[in-house]
């Protein structure tokens, strides 16, 4: 009798392929649940912002003033309803977001220098900002979306709940 013959009467064993099916079902269920929740979470606060960056020499008065001119009449162009990205793209002097029109994308909080870092999270998403000075020069900047982790939504209305008086605990209801 040969060996083919004992395989075919005892039957093939199968389990590996059932544990491969296995495997791909439980895949496609965990991507499934993750994209019907709305994707990966993330943990941190994260804003999303694009900007315009006039570099400048701050130590040298001409060079800092060019930028200064040249911040400024980009800026009031934008005001006037011209395209953030077009100028952007044709005046911007960082080279990251240059090409998507501004774009930084999105970032964790802390991320950049004091001044921009401060606007990005206090500031109106789709405001356009007064002009922002780094060490890299100056900058307008514009919200385009925040997300806050709890701990800091839970932070930023205890702040706003003191700036109006209220000292009432978020989960007390006030008397």
């Amino acid at each position: 009798m040969d060996e083919r013959d004992v395989d075919v009467k005892e039957g093939r064993d199968l389990t590996r392929y059932m544990w491969a099916g296995v495997i791909v079902l439980v895949v496609v269920m965990t991507l499934a649940l993750v994209l019907a929740q709305g994707g990966v979470k993330s943990f941190g606060s994260r804003v999303h912002a694009k900007h315009i960056l006039v570099r400048a020499n701050l130590n040298d008065p001409v060079d800092r003033g060019r930028a200064l001119e040249l911040i400024t009449d980009i800026r009031a162009r934008l005001e006037k309803g011209e395209t953030f990205s077009d100028l952007a793209r044709k005046y911007s002097d960082d080279t990251f977001s240059k090409e998507r029109g501004g774009d930084l994308g999105w970032h964790d909080k802390g991320a950049f220098e004091t001044a921009f870092e401060e606007y990005v999270w206090r500031a109106e998403v789709g405001a356009l900002s007064d002009i922002l000075q780094t060490s890299y020069g100056f900058h307008v900047v514009v919200v385009m979306d925040r997300n806050l982790s709890e701990a800091d939504a839970y932070e930023e209305d205890l702040q706003r709940r003191l700036r109006e008086g209220n000292t009432a605990s978020p989960e007390t209801p006030a008397s």
